[in-house]
C-alpha cells in the first residue's frame, strides 16, 4: 500500500525536514522515492528487515531516488516454499515402503492373535549389499517392538547409517519389527471393524498376551531358530516384561526369547517428568468421563491430519525449532544427537539449510491406541506397581479368578536383561530404573545397564549416532551368545 508520508512526521533516517516523497513498506517490499539532493550516501539507511542483497535504485531525471528491496521475511517464505515443495519423500512413506525406498529386502506378515485381531510384521532378511550375505552363517532372529503412539516405523525413520532396523540387518541379524494392536498397519480384525467399539477394548496386557507371543513364534518359524533377542523401546519394553512375567514358555530356560535389551526401561511410569506430568493429571481428572464412555481411539492415523500436524509443529520457517521443542517438552532434552534444525531464522536463505528428518518423524508419531491403553497407564502411574488392567469386579473374577486387578511378578522373568537408559530421559527416568525396575527384576538377570548421556526419550531410536552408541553395544553382547552367526 503506498502510504503520503509528510516530511515533518517521518524521522528516517534521521532527516527530519526533507524531500520524502513517499514510502511503501509492507511485509513483502519496502520501497522510497526520496529527492536526492537532500541526502548525502552516508545518510541513506535502510531498515534492519530488507533484504539488502535484493536492492535496486534508479535515480529519475527529476531527481527523486526511487530505492526498492524485499524483506528478508519474504526471501525466508520463498525459500520455504521450495524446501516445502522439494520434501523428503520418506515424509509420506509407511516403514515398508521406507525400507525399500533404501534397498532392503522386505517381507510383510500379516499374524492373527488367538483373540482375532490381525496385526502386520515387516522383516528384513538379509543386508542390503548380496554381496554381503554368507548363505554358511547363521542370522539370528531379532524382534524390534516400537513405543506408544508410533509403530514399525521407529525403527527405520532415518537413512541406513542411523536406522536401527537396517544397522542390524547390515550387521547379520534377521531382523522382525512388529506393528501392535490398534496401530496404523495393525487395524484390523476377523469380526471386527476399527469403527466397532469393541475393537478397542485393550491394553497393553493383549499386547503381551497375544501380540508379542505371535509374533515371536512366526519369526521363530522363519528363521528356522529355537530362540530370537527381543529389543523394545518403551512401550515395547513394557510389553516385552509383561510376555515374560506372564509367560514361562517364553523365558531362557526353554530358550525363546535369549536377551532383552531394553531401550528406555518402563517400570510403572510414576517417576515422569515434563508435560507429561500434566498429561497425567488431565487424564486422572477426565477418567470417570472416559470411564462412561467405553474404550474408544485415541491417536490421529488419518494421514492429513498427521501432515497437518507436521505443518504446525515443524514448518520450515520456523527451522523446526518448534517441533524440537514440543518434543522436549515431554521427552526431555535432546542435545545435538537428533537432526533437527539448529540455525536461526535469518540463515535460511539457501534451502540446504532445511534438511531435517523433523517431518519424517512428526509424520510417524501420534499414532493411535485404545483409550484402555491409556487409563491402564494411568492405573500404573497411581499405584506405582504393574497391574493388570482393572475392570469391573465381575469382570476382574472372569479374567483373573480375582474380584481385584492383579500385579504382574517380574521374578518370574528368566531371560538376560540389558538396559540402556538417560537422565535426560523424561519419561523413563534414572528413578524409574533404580526404585523400581531393579528392586522388581531378579539380580540375577540383569546383565547390564548402559548410560547413554545426552539422550532424551526420543534418542534412542533416532539419534544420529544411534548406531554407535547403542546397537555396536548390541552386536557385540549377541556375538557372545551366537558362536556361528553372521553377526559382524
Amino acid at each position: 500500500m503506498d502510504i503520503d508520508v509528510e516530511p515533518r512526521l517521518w524521522d528516517w533516517p534521521l532527516q527530519g525536514n526533507n524531500g520524502v516523497v513517499k514510502i511503501e513498506n509492507d511485509e513483502e517490499k519496502f520501497t522510497v522515492d526520496l529527492e536526492a539532493h537532500h541526502f548525502l550516501p552516508n545518510e541513506i539507511q535502510l531498515p534492519d528487515d530488507v533484504d539488502v542483497t535484493s536492492v535496486k535504485s534508479v535515480l529519475s531525471p527529476r531527481g527523486t531516488l526511487n530505492i526498492r528491496a524485499d524483506k528478508k521475511i519474504a526471501n525466508l517464505l520463498l525459500s520455504a516454499a521450495v524446501v516445502r515443495s522439494q520434501s523428503d519423500p520418506e515424509e509420506s512413506m509407511t516403514p515398508a515402503e521406507m525400507i525399500q525406498y533404501w534397498g532392503y529386502p522386505l517381507e510383510k506378515y500379516d499374524l492373527i492373535t488367538p483373540d482375532g485381531y490381525i496385526i502386520s510384521m515387516l522383516r528384513i532378511s538379509h543386508p542390503r549389499d548380496p554381496g554381503t550375505a554368507n548363505s554358511l552363517c547363521h542370522r539370528p532372529p531379532i524382534l524390534l517392538v516400537h513405543g506408544a503412539f508410533t509403530h514399525a516405523a521407529q525403527w527405520v525413520m532415518n537413512p541406513p547409517g542411523s536406522s536401527p532396523g537396517m544397522i542390524l540387518a547390515d550387521a547379520g541379524f534377521d531382523v522382525f519389527m512388529l506393528n501392535v494392536r490398534g496401530t496404523t498397519h495393525s487395524r484390523r480384525h476377523l469380526t471386527l471393524t476399527k469403527d466397532n467399539r469393541d475393537y478397542w477394548k485393550f491394553t497393553v496386557d493383549d499386547m503381551a498376551k497375544y501380540d508379542a507371543p505371535v509374533a515371536i513364534d512366526k519369526a521363530l518359524e522363519l528363521n528356522g531358530a529355537t530362540s530370537l533377542y527381543y529389543i523394545g523401546h518403551s512401550q515395547g519394553t513394557i510389553v516385552g516384561f509383561l510376555t515374560l512375567a506372564e509367560n514361562p514358555a517364553y523365558n531362557k530356560k526353554v530358550s525363546k526369547v535369549k536377551a532383552l535389551f531394553q531401550l528406555s526401561p518402563a517400570g510403572t511410569l510414576h517417576y515422569v517428568k515434563g508435560l507429561a506430568k500434566l498429561l497425567i493429571w488431565l487424564v486422572e481428572v477426565s477418567r470417570p468421563i472416559m470411564n462412561m464412555m467405553g474404550p474408544f481411539e485415541v491417536g490421529m492415523n488419518v494421514q492429513w491430519l498427521l501432515g497437518g500436524a507436521t505443518k504446525l509443529f515443524c514448518p520450515p520457517i520456523l527451522s523446526s525449532e518448534l517441533c524440537k521443542d514440543v518434543t522436549e517438552l515431554f521427552a526431555g532434552p535432546t542435545g545435538k544427537t537428533i537432526n533437527w534444525v539448529h540455525k536461526s531464522i535469518v540463515d535460511h536463505v539457501d534451502k540446504t539449510d532445511f534438511q531435517t528428518r523433523a517431518p519424517v518423524y512428526v509424520s510417524n508419531f501420534l499414532v493411535s491406541t485404545s483409550s484402555w491403553n491409556i487409563l491402564q497407564y494411568m492405573q500404573m502411574v497411581l499405584r506405582n506397581s504393574v497391574l493388570h488392567y482393572n475392570h469391573s469386579p465381575s469382570e476382574n473374577m472372569r479374567r483373573y479368578g480375582n474380584a481385584k486387578a492383579l500385579p504382574y511378578n517380574y521374578s518370574n522373568i528368566e531371560s538376560d536383561i540389558y538396559m540402556f537408559w538417560s537422565r535426560n530421559d523424561w519419561a523413563t527416568t534414572p528413578d524409574e530404573i533404580e526404585k523400581w525396575l531393579i528392586p522388581h527384576l531378579r539380580k540375577d538377570v540383569i546383565k547390564g545397564t548402559f548410560e547413554i548421556p545426552e539422550y532424551s526419550h526420543a534418542g534412542y531410536t533416532i539419534a544420529t549416532d544411534c548406531g554407535e552408541r547403542i546397537f555396536s553395544k548390541i552386536i557385540r553382547i549377541v556375538r557372545k551368545y551366537e558362536l556361528n552367526a553372521c553377526v559382524e
